[in-house]
């Protein structure tokens, strides 16, 4: 039985000023932490159980942009692979984020989760990053490692700006506005600092910093750095935020293997597309082709008119599930599955709800 390790780094940029402000993978000042956290617990256990202070459990279950979170999406897949046979590991590392809430679950073979609030990065990728993926390429795994990172597009945009001299636009999860002008008044005064005291890139200047880099792109560097030169690395199933420190890496000559990246077709389109040009010939990028208008679901529809692009290793499931067989249509039906699944609980919280409020009027 062919074993499919699925690992996420999570991380939140918390140090960035108003983060809230900046990117729509959260819901609000002083939660946006809790997202990665929440995510990591609707893949494996199918709802999210880290609450949120102050905010009532409400809604439809949809983001604000009327999307399903990519996390859905995720799990459906790999609940997919689970049913054709095989054998699914997961194992999640978070980076001064909240450890996920999880139960024993049936099909993961194995569930585990390292880290927390105030843990060290070079601890966490030294001592269970490193080991646990190594481990994975010594067995012959199909290992896949995924981000949940919010507010890390601004410093991976930082980089690849530096890395490129291009002057690359400051996407993410969001397309308001508002949001993408202070994103971009952020990322122009962290570029104009740099640049005062530093001529061009150099990677140990920006990872003594904090002000320059999140705990993602640190954990990245430092898995590469020591990663042994007789295995393979795992496949990379994320855009921008991956595609930054491993650029930094080969820049500094920590990273001398080929990677392979994989994610959405929609990450490539726009500045993803010029990115392309400063990776090695050997390098490999894979997008998926599934078209999501395929579905009958607005939620999913969504994603084709970019106002959701990636996340929680969408991509890499995707692109995994292509390469191992399955049509657009089989695809499909195992997403809407997934949504629907999901849209369920939120059907029966809020029927729970109108049922607690009228029987709150009847007896007041």
């Amino acid at each position: 039985m062919k074993t499919i390790c699925f690992n996420i780094i999570n991380g939140a940029a918390t140090h960035l000023p108003g983060l809230h402000q900046l990117s729509d993978a959260g819901v609000g000042q002083n939660l946006m932490h809790l997202t990665p956290t929440r995510d990591t617990e609707l893949i494996t256990s199918g709802q999210s159980v880290t609450p949120l202070p102050g905010i009532q459990s409400s809604g439809d279950g949809l983001l604000s942009n009327r999307g399903v979170s990519p996390a859905v999406l995720t799990r459906g897949l790999l609940r997919m692979f689970y049913k054709a046979g095989y054998r699914i590991e997961f194992n999640s590392f978070n980076f001064n984020v909240p450890l996920p809430q999880v139960e024993t679950q049936e099909w993961l073979s194995v569930n585990q989760h390292f880290g927390g609030i105030n843990s060290d990065t070079d601890t966490l990728v030294n001592e269970h990053l490193l080991p646990t993926l190594t481990s994975q390429a010594e067995r012959n795994c199909i290992s896949i490692l995924a981000e949940c990172g919010v507010g890390g597009t601004t410093f991976s945009t930082l980089w690849l700006r530096l890395l490129t001299g291009l002057r690359l636009s400051p996407a993410g999860s969001t397309q308001d506005k508002q949001k993408l002008a202070s994103k971009s008044a952020i990322l122009t005064q962290l570029e104009q600092v740099y640049l005062h005291d530093n001529r061009e890139f150099e990677l140990d200047k920006l990872l003594a910093d904090v002000q320059f880099h999140d705990e993602i792109q640190q954990a990245i560097c430092g898995l590469v750095r020591k990663w042994p030169t007789h295995l393979s690395l795992p496949q990379f199933a994320g855009g921008m935020m991956f595609v930054a420190p491993l650029l930094g890496a080969r820049r500094a000559q920590e990273l001398t293997q080929s990677v392979t990246i994989s994610t959405t077709r929609w990450v490539l389109k726009g500045d993803g597309l010029h990115i392309l040009n400063h990776l090695d010939n050997d390098d490999v990028i894979n997008a998926n082709t599934t078209n999501f208008n395929a579905s009958v679901m607005d939620c999913l529809n969504v994603y084709e008119q970019g106002q959701v692009v990636e996340g929680c290793g969408l991509g890499g499931c995707l692109v995994l599930a292509e390469e191992l067989g399955w049509s657009e249509q089989k695809i499909i039906e195992s997403l809407e599955q997934a949504v629907h699944c999901h849209l369920s609980h939120f059907s029966e919280q809020n029927h729970t709800l109108g049922a607690n409020l009228t029987l709150e009027e009847n007896v007041a």
